[in-house]
């Protein structure tokens, strides 16, 4: 029988990164038909809000839109301020900004089919997503939306909400709230849970175009401008060096081929560079490191160092022998000493006069022997005793 081969980790991970892109393109695909859902002024295609622009233009209304370094709209000159579909995250500060405007007398429009990037604003406004809608057409009625009259939105997807206190729902279907109103000082934030009836390919169905025009009506009324929220569409300065790599498709297939790159070095093992050889020298010797220390105290110029050493072990041996204290000032002990051993106190005397003078290196061998051998002999002596 034929021995299957062994299959090369390098496959499998192939295998795995493969199966991992099919997923992300399943789970990032557009579910709209093919119609990519950017909402903005700009864009001109099926998934853009161009048409309305215009729309509202030939209505009568000026129109503007809010992007550049801040975000931000004054009530004064804007009467309402669509936020459409937003495609980058609110963050407390633009939610501010929002609360001023409506404070300050205008009507913000938030149109979201997830409520993820607008969740501060939400929040701010205690208005909140409760659950999906699916596609169809949606009844639409009241005072609001009577000039022009509305009757009926068409989706093809959205979310349903649900608000605190103080919080008028404008739009409701089977007990769901699409449509609600928070009031906030003399202006108010109305929330649309889909931004299909804003979109070119949905402004023609049902009444999606007179809803969305009943919304402007306060702008139109007041002559002031209706401005479109473009700084949440990207319109706007960015620092962020890895915006290239994030958002373009060639920079993240650069990523990827990054990552995939350094999982092939974990999985294959492969090194960066060549082998580095280990170092065949054997370990050196405790006299090595004797020898290289005294080398570097030599051409210090330091030998009063060694010097100080054997002159002090000199006196701390003499010391101890005679019984006295090794702080004992040398005189004192040569003194004792010679009581006993006159020779060896004049050995001990001129042995610690030479080290208190710089010596050559063969003179201080000399006289590190000679002190070895004084205090040998002492200790002989004091054995024999």
């Amino acid at each position: 029988m034929k021995l299957l081969r062994r299959v090369h980790p390098l496959y499998w991970l192939a295998l795995v990164l493969f199966i991992a892109a099919l997923a992300a393109s399943v789970l990032t695909a557009d579910t709209s038909g093919g119609v990519s859902r950017s909402a903005s002024v700009y864009d001109t295609g099926p998934g853009g809000t161009a048409a309305l622009r215009k729309y509202f233009e030939a209505m009568g209304a000026s129109t503007t839109t809010v992007q550049g370094d801040t975000f931000a709209a004054d009530p004064s000159d804007v009467g309402v301020l669509f936020m459409l579909g937003p495609s980058e995250a609110f963050t407390q500060l633009d939610a501010a900004a929002v609360r001023r405007f409506v404070t300050g007398g205008g009507t913000a429009v938030l149109a979201t089919d997830a409520g993820v990037f607008e969740s501060p604003l939400l929040d701010a406004f205690d208005v909140h997503v409760a659950g999906a809608l699916g596609p169809g057409q949606y009844a639409v009625g009241g005072i609001s939306f009577a000039d022009p009259p509305v009757h009926a939105i068409a989706l093809d997807r959205g979310v349903s909400l649900s608000f605190g206190a103080g919080r008028v729902p404008l739009a409701s279907a089977s007990g769901r709230t699409l449509v609600a109103l928070a009031r906030e000082g003399s202006g108010s934030l109305i929330v649309v849970g889909s931004v299909a009836p804003f979109l070119t390919a949905e402004l023609g169905e049902a009444d999606n175009g007179r809803f969305a025009l009943a919304l402007a009506a306060p702008a139109i009324a007041s002559k002031r401008v209706v401005a479109f929220d473009e700084y949440h569409h990207g319109v706007h300065p960015t620092t962020d060096v890895l915006v290239l790599l994030t958002r373009t498709w060639p920079g993240r297939a650069l990523v990827f081929a990054g990552v995939a790159f350094f999982l092939y070095l974990i999985a294959s093992g492969r090194r960066l560079g060549p082998a580095i050889p280990l170092d065949p020298r054997p370990p050196r010797s405790s006299l090595e490191y004797i020898r290289g220390f005294a080398g570097l105290v030599r051409r210090s110029g330091h030998g009063e160092i060694a010097r100080r050493r054997f002159r002090r072990e000199l006196r701390t041996a003499l010391a101890r022998d005679v019984g006295l204290d090794p702080e004992t000032p040398l005189t004192d002990v040569i003194a004792e000493l010679a009581t006993t051993d006159r020779e060896r106190a004049a050995r001990a005397r001129v042995l610690d006069e030479a080290l208190s003078r710089p010596l050559r290196d063969d003179a201080l061998l000399r006289t590190v022997r000679e002190v070895g051998l004084v205090i040998g002999t002492e200790r002989k002596t004091g054995g024999t005793a």
